[in-house]
């Protein structure tokens, strides 16, 4: 059986949403796959490198419609529409926001597309990418606690408090000068 290293990650991201990101190894992959370590270390080099890979993959199908240009006409629907789809992909993997969280960037990433709504609205570059920081971290930190809290005895609506913060994140980002954002 031919695998692409694609066809890896997915798989892997099939095994995650089966035994979590706790269970998830190399060699259940293999065994998953049909294959022998070896195949696996040809295309990535450590379970860390395929995490990230994971990270990756499962945000990039969900978000590329959000780098069309037309998109990006307004900046904080534009940020506020990247949030919620984080937001919804981590929740539809078990343990994805854990996952993303733990994973680097691989080559393919990089902060300059996302910068660009922003720099175009008159954000500093700085400013611009610590306005795509606080509304990751946000985002990322709000799918975590929904994810380890899901006993119930919250009487909060996650969807609501995600929504309010967001909300209110993208307001200040609006009211201040951009050239003031990273102040």
């Amino acid at each position: 059986m031919v695998v692409r290293r694609d066809g890896y990650v997915r798989a892997a991201l099939e095994l995650l949403d089966e035994v979590g990101l706790d269970g998830l190894s190399l060699r259940k992959l293999g065994e998953k796959l049909g294959v022998q370590g070896p195949a696996l270390y040809t295309h990535f080099k450590s379970k860390q490198a395929l995490l990230d890979q994971m990270a990756e993959t499962m945000l990039e199908d969900q978000l590329a419609p959000l780098d069309d240009p037309a998109a990006m006409e307004d900046w904080g629907e534009w940020l506020a529409r990247r949030a919620r789809t984080i937001r919804r992909t981590l929740l539809s993997y078990r343990d994805g926001a854990r996952l993303h969280a733990g994973s680097r960037p691989t080559g393919r990433s990089a902060m300059t597309p996302l910068i660009k709504p922003l720099r175009q609205a008159g954000f500093t570059e700085e400013d611009a990418t610590h306005a795509i920081l606080a509304i990751s971290r946000y985002t990322l930190g709000c799918a975590i606690d929904e994810q380890q809290n899901t006993d119930g005895d919250h009487e909060e609506d996650p969807a609501a408090s995600f929504e309010y913060g967001l909300a209110r994140l993208i307001a200040g980002l609006r009211a201040r000068p951009a050239t003031q954002v990273g102040d």
